[in-house]
């Protein structure tokens, strides 16, 4: 899963000093507030919670954030019960609300089996005031934040370029709640443009590797099926050495 322990004033206190987050979360949230503020009716208490959990944290808010139940009721799997998340990578909060981890995972080949039972056991384990990191990535057509899906975002394709390619970064984060033990999910949306990152040799033969050897399955599920056969191709460019299979 690559957890590491984390900093919570670090992941939450503002990183952007332009500001230009902030407004843009405002914007979209009094545009289509529907679209990424949900929660279920009787878990009103435990998002007013979580609300104030982080307002103490940060006045300007840049994260997105979801709550899940404890998971500590013996092999319950955590719900979602509702949050903010203005800068999906392609999923809605409202859709996947009141699903157990086990479903809002579902899409994801493989996930479920290959660390389903490995998340479950780890948050259990989570405890009050802890706090844990990891990054997820993707590749993605432009540097939006807002990737929701009934924005109808055009994605990767064949003719996808370095020069117009971003990698689209999730720093995710973790801690448990005091008072009603829930777990809080925060996600730190970024992007960086691929040419550029290419320019690092050993993280561009990093990208090649990941490319070169990820299940069709995934790669399709990422929206990359049709794109990494070049990329790989323009990355070898960049690392005179690497050593790929060429897909």
């Amino acid at each position: 899963m690559g957890l590491r322990r984390g900093n919570i004033a670090a992941f939450w206190h503002p990183q952007d000093g332009s500001g230009q987050m902030v407004k843009e979360r405002q914007r979209w949230l009094e545009k289509d507030r529907q679209h990424y503020v949900a929660e279920l009716a009787e878990a009103a208490p435990i998002l007013q919670e979580a609300r104030a959990w982080v307002q103490k944290i940060t006045t300007q808010c840049e994260p997105d954030w979801a709550v899940l139940s404890s998971g500590l009721e013996g092999d319950v799997d955590p719900v979602l019960l509702g949050g903010e998340v203005v800068f999906p990578s392609g999923w809605s909060l409202p859709a996947k609300l009141g699903q157990p981890l086990e479903s809002v995972h579902g899409p994801v080949p493989g996930l479920q089996t290959a660390l389903g039972k490995s998340i479950s056991a780890f948050l259990r384990r989570v405890e009050v005031g802890s706090a844990w990191e990891r990054e997820n990535w993707g590749l993605g057509a432009d540097a939006e934040l807002n990737h929701h899906p009934s924005r109808l975002l055009p994605g990767l394709t064949a003719r996808a370029s370095l020069a117009d390619t971003w990698i689209r970064l999730e720093r995710q984060f973790l801690t448990r709640l005091p008072v009603f033990k829930t777990i809080l999910f925060g996600i730190r949306v970024s992007h960086h443009r691929l040419e550029e990152v290419a320019r690092l040799p050993r993280i561009a033969a990093g990208i090649i590797r990941a490319l070169e050897t990820m299940p069709d399955a995934v790669a399709e599920y990422k929206g990359l099926l049709e794109a990494r056969v070049g990329l790989v191709q323009e990355l070898q460019l960049t690392v005179p050495d690497a050593s790929g299979s060429g897909l």
